[in-house]
């Protein structure tokens, strides 16, 4: 892995592809796994307050003052823009620069037309924004049948691209970008929701949006810093070489459940054409957990997932080009 290119690196799912960023994340799910049934005491970033904002500590320091604020813009700008378009004033606050990562996300077209419906993109930009199509996509489970489907999941649209194109688009209908802030704290009065920065600047709104994600610190003070029921571990890689590589597996399991380290799983995987290059492909590995100390370790997942793809993909590992490593943690509760 040390040597494959991450100068793409972004913040956000999927968008770090480096081995000390996937140590960093194994860190993590291990302190998840050890957990008993609350990780630690989350910061409690979120406080209500009685009375008004203009009888408030915060009045005179809240110099930006928007309809809605929208914090995490990789997802958050889609719906700043719907509601920028809808003739609000907002914001959006980014830890990092807004940009999308260089691997696809695989989406039907019906599901962009929404996208479009709702004043966020047009369709020239769906075309602008397409790297790959590709059809018929597969479902299946070895020795239990197949089903092929049309147009189900089968563009590789661009993130970077796409993101770029709705960030434009925001800002022309005079959205505001906060890049590279973090959130420090928010306070909620009687008639407005104020957003302190880490970088010290204060946004007052009528509302705010949580769009941080998983590891949001919004979602761990509701939760109370609960430890997940289940977590969704994924591995993968965009490769160079395959000869054939005109359709897709939207899900598809080629063994039975079996053992990783003291825990048993059962792999699933997906794949498709990269936007990248006509013998580039996308395959992904992975498997749903109860979040316990035996649980395998994303590294572990990564040396099944080379030992296994090339059965599944019918390539020879020395014959492909790695382009990027591919790996995230999805956690999952059954409420809130």
């Amino acid at each position: 892995m040390e040597s494959i290119s991450v100068s793409g690196e972004v913040g956000g799912a999927g968008g770090a592809y480096s081995y000390n960023a996937l140590k960093r994340l194994d860190k993590i799910w291990s302190s998840i796994c050890s957990a008993q049934t609350v990780q630690q005491e989350p910061q409690q970033v979120v406080s209500n307050f009685p009375g008004v904002l203009s009888h408030s500590a915060l009045a005179e320091k809240a110099v930006d003052k928007f309809d809605v604020v929208v914090c995490g813009g990789t997802l958050g700008i889609f719906i700043a823009t719907a509601l920028s378009a809808k003739g609000l004033k907002v914001s959006i606050v980014e830890r990092n620069i807004l940009k999308g990562r260089e691997q696809e996300w695989n989406i039907s077209r019906k599901e962009l037309m929404e996208l479009v419906e709702a004043g966020i993109l047009d369709e020239n930009d769906i075309e602008e924004a397409t790297a790959v199509s590709f059809n018929p996509n597969r479902c299946g489970f070895e020795n239990k049948g197949e089903i092929w489907v049309e147009d189900i999941l089968n563009l590789g649209v661009s993130p970077v691209k796409l993101i770029e194109i709705v960030k434009n688009r925001f800002i022309s209908l005079g959205g505001v970008i906060f890049e590279g802030c973090s959130v420090s704290g928010i306070s909620v009065y009687d008639d407005a929701a104020v957003l302190q920065l880490a970088e010290e600047n204060v946004l007052s709104s009528r509302l705010i949006i949580d769009a941080m994600g998983n590891f949001s610190p919004v979602v761990k003070q509701i939760r109370g810093g609960r430890k997940p029921d289940g977590v969704c571990l994924v591995v993968g890689s965009c490769a160079r070489g395959f000869k054939d590589n005109s359709t897709s597996d939207v899900i598809y399991s080629s063994s039975s459940v079996k053992k990783v380290g003291n825990a048993e799983v059962q792999y699933f995987w997906e794949a498709f054409p990269a936007g990248s290059g006509p013998i580039d492909r996308t395959t992904y590995m992975f498997t749903y957990v109860n979040p316990q100390p035996d649980s395998p370790k994303l590294e572990e997942l990564l040396e099944d997932y080379w030992d296994l793809m090339p059965k599944y993909q019918g390539v020879s590992i020395d014959d492909l080009e790695i382009l990027r490593v591919i790996y995230g943690i999805f956690p999952t509760y059954r409420d809130r």
